[in-house]
This record gives structure tokens, C-alpha cells and sequence, in this order.
């Protein structure tokens, strides 16, 4: 699915922003939705699994990385830098907001090309060229580097709410591995994930229609006991789908590096190993 946003928010470079009013919100609902909080455990999950680099001195880049809302967690690796083009995004008194670039993507300057990991988490769906995209993640990868992502899936599950949130597209299993390969990166890992909101919001395109005018398209945490449930109820998804891969989902997960690095899985690596003192 590929199109132009036209809803309430504006474009800089090639990346459309958030609804300023939506911006300003975002820290909280990031804080508090079900959504963003069992998708940042299951992401840092793969972190664990695929980062490749000497303990807590890893080189990371968050792309799209607001307010740093995930750095508590990601320095706990290493040393995270982030390129975010929405001011709004970035709280004046961020204790990260001196490793916070406000450029686009595609023109920022990251500190480097040998980023151990790079985190686009939906954030490729907002950019237009897509291609120069992520062969700039390639570019800016180390050679034991590791990106990971997370994009809107089903194109069945458009509606107006992807317009107005200025999305450009959301991707199936195929499309995404295309653009990934295309660019130049080998796909270790491409899952879908929140198999359990395809329904839910099927019917929502259906029934319920957004208006850019005020704040119908805003996602909203639920009260925090229901908001609670259902972060947990997501997290057993994401379990159970690491065993048994989802047929469908409204949301799709990849893990990818170099073509040319020719590196694998680091915790299948490690398991294979002999343990110390065993022949």
C-alpha cells in the first residue's frame, strides 16, 4: 500500500510529523498505552538476542527516537545517539536532548558509520523514499551491525487513520523483506506481531471514520487496570509467536544486517559454543 498522506501533519524532509497537539501527548501515551509497552519488552528481547557487541559498550542509533523514550533500557548496552525530526517531541529538560539531532533522517549526521545497532521502530512507514532509507541505515552500520525494526502491517488494514497519522504505506511479510534485501540487508529475523488487534482494527476502518479536524485519530491509553491487562495479554502473544510464527498481524518485526557481513544469529552462535572446560 503506497500513498500520500494528506491528514493534519506536516512534512520535513522526507518524513511527515505527528499533529503538533498529537505530539505533545505522545511522551505520555508512549508512557502509558498497552501498545507501545509490550512492543518496547518484545523489542528489547531481540536486542538481547541479536546485538552483537561487547557488553554495555555498544554504539547505537534510534531513528525516529522522540524523546528518548526507550533510552532508560537502551543504555543498558551501550551508548545510544537518536535523529528525531519533531521538536515537539523533545521535552526542553530531556536529560538526552544533547544526543538528540532534529534533522531528517536522510539528511541528519549520526556520530559515524559503525553503529553495532541501529532501531527504526515504525518510523519507515512515515518516510516516502523508503529505498534511500534504509540503504542509509546500511551505510551506517558497522560491520558486525544489527538493525531492527518494527512497521504497520496488512495493506488491508488501511483507512483513513494511517492518512492522518502520515503514513505512506503498511507492509506484508513479502514487501517488507523486498525493500530490505533491495536495499542491500540480509533478513534474519521477520515475524508479525499483534495478531490479536487484526479484527479489532478491521472494524474499526469499517465502522468507525476519523475526522483531521479535532482528535478522533489520536490513540489514547485506556484506563491503566485494562491498559495493564492488555500489555500483559500482549506480551503472551509475542511469546507464544516466537515459538509458532503468526500467519498474520497487524504490526511486523525484522531483524536484518549487512548483506556483505555475512554474520548469523549471536545466541545461536553462543549456544553452539562448548561450554568452558568441555572438549
Amino acid at each position: 500500500m503506497e500513498s500520500t498522506p494528506d491528514g493534519d501533519g506536516e512534512n520535513v524532509g522526507d518524513a511527515t510529523l505527528m499533529n503538533a497537539s498529537y505530539s505533545r501527548l505522545y511522551g505520555e501515551v508512549y508512557r502509558t498505552h498497552w501498545w507501545w509497552r509490550a512492543r518496547e519488552a518484545n523489542v528489547l528481547h531481540f536486542v538481547r538476542r541479536f546485538l552483537d557487541a561487547p557488553s554495555r559498550r555498544a554504539k547505537i542509533l534510534d531513528v525516529g527516537c522522540g524523546d528518548g523514550f526507550i533510552w532508560k533500557e537502551l543504555e543498558k548496552f551501550g551508548v545510544v545517539e537518536g535523529v528525531e525530526p519533531d521538536p515537539l517531541l523533545i521535552a526542553p529538560d530531556s536529560p538526552w536532548r544533547s544526543r538528540i539531532e532534529v534533522a531528517d533522517f536522510l539528511t541528519g549526521q549520526p556520530r559515524g558509520s559503525d553503529h553495532d545497532l541501529i532501531l527504526m521502530l515504525d518510523v519507515l512507514e512515515h518516510i516516502q523514499h523508503e529505498r534511500k532509507a534504509l540503504e542509509r541505515v546500511v551505510s551506517l552500520l558497522g560491520e558486525r551491525g544489527c538493525f531492527v525494526m518494527t512497521v504497520p502491517a496488512l495493506p488491508a488494514l488501511w483507512s483513513e487513520f494511517d492518512v492522518l497519522t502520515g503514513h505512506y504505506r503498511r507492509y506484508t511479510k513479502k514487501t517488507l523483506r523486498k525493500a530490505l534485501e533491495g536495499a542491500g540487508l540480509r533478513v534474519l529475523e521477520l515475524r508479525y506481531c499483534y495478531t490479536w488487534t487484526v479484527l479489532p482494527l478491521f472494524l474499526r476502518k469499517i465502522f468507525f471514520k476519523a475526522d483531521g479536524a479535532d482528535d478522533s485519530h489520536f490513540v489514547k491509553a485506556p484506563p491503566a487496570p485494562l491498559s495493564g491487562l492488555l500489555t500483559l495479554f500482549s506480551k503472551a502473544e509475542h511469546l507464544l509467536t516466537r515459538k509458532v510464527a503468526a500467519p498474520v498481524g497487524s504490526s511486523l518485526l525484522a531483524i536484518a544486517v549487512p548483506a556483505a557481513a555475512g554474520r548469523s544469529d549471536p545466541a545461536a552462535v553462543r549456544a553452539s559454543r562448548p561450554l568452558s572446560g568441555s572438549r
